[in-house]
């Protein structure tokens, strides 16, 4: 009896084992598996901010350093719910479309401001699609939200403001993508009778031109209905405004 005992010992023992091994296994699999980064887009802002620098050429003066210039921001909340940090090392704009918005009524002059973006439109404005990307490094700790602001719009700010239509796209923790957008993003233009007021939230709107105003309306409703865009506050505002003029 005792030999057939030992012989049922040894003959279960392996499958003990096994089992043990196997939940080790998992164990170590999930506890590996916790710890790498889980990156996720929690909110997408676009706007207008005034942290820019650049410079101010007044005809064939000197160009003169400037500070507090307003730009196109793309504001991206993340959230790693994880036990290991996530690391951003690549960011991308593939811009589907990008022009002029008419401002209806005659443009010039010899300011020309130049402002420096994170990823700078060349002047004239490429075809698109149109792709600019960027190194970078950005870290999200561990079970932790943060915010990426990228910035971006034409070297150049013409008379008429400048509009974009965009998806991001970040590259993270060997080779992990995150895609955000499209984004619909518009510039400041320098014509002082067509720009944005922004204690008002409103668009200063000084011309009369009726068949031209009719045609950014026009524009500005086709990119707000661009499926699943994220539109800056000001294109909206800017329909809004044209909206309560009649358009």
């Amino acid at each position: 009896m005792a030999a057939t005992v030992v012989l049922g010992v040894i003959a279960y023992r392996p499958s003990v084992d096994s089992a043990e091994s196997a939940k080790k296994q998992t164990d170590v699999a999930a506890s590996e598996a916790s710890r790498l980064p889980n990156l996720q887009v929690m909110r997408t802002l676009a706007y207008l901010k005034d942290d820019l620098s650049g410079t101010y050429t007044y005809g064939l003066d000197k160009p003169e350093k400037q500070s507090g210039l307003r730009g196109p921001h793309i504001d991206v909340t993340f959230e790693n719910r994880a036990n290991g940090p996530a690391l951003i090392t690549k960011a991308s704009l593939k811009f589907r479309e990008m022009g002029h918005v008419e401002t209806c009524g005659a443009v010039g002059g010899d300011l020309e401001i130049s402002v420096n973006y994170d990823f700078p439109i060349p002047h004239p404005l490429p075809s698109v699609p149109y792709l600019t990307e960027k190194d970078i490094s950005f870290q999200v700790g561990t079970n932790e939200l943060d915010r990426l602001t990228l910035t971006t719009g034409p070297e150049t700010v013409a008379g008429r403001p400048w509009y974009g239509v965009a998806d991001v796209i970040l590259e993270h923790d060997g080779g992990k993508k995150q895609v955000v957008g499209p984004v619909a993003l518009i510039d400041t233009g320098s014509d002082e009778h067509f720009y944005p007021d922004f204690d008002q939230d409103r668009w200063v709107i000084n011309v009369d031109d009726r068949a031209c105003l009719q045609r950014t309306a026009d524009l500005t409703s086709r990119l707000l209905s661009t499926p699943g865009v994220i539109a800056a506050k000001e294109l909206k505002s800017l329909r809004e405004t044209l909206n309560g003029l009649g358009y």
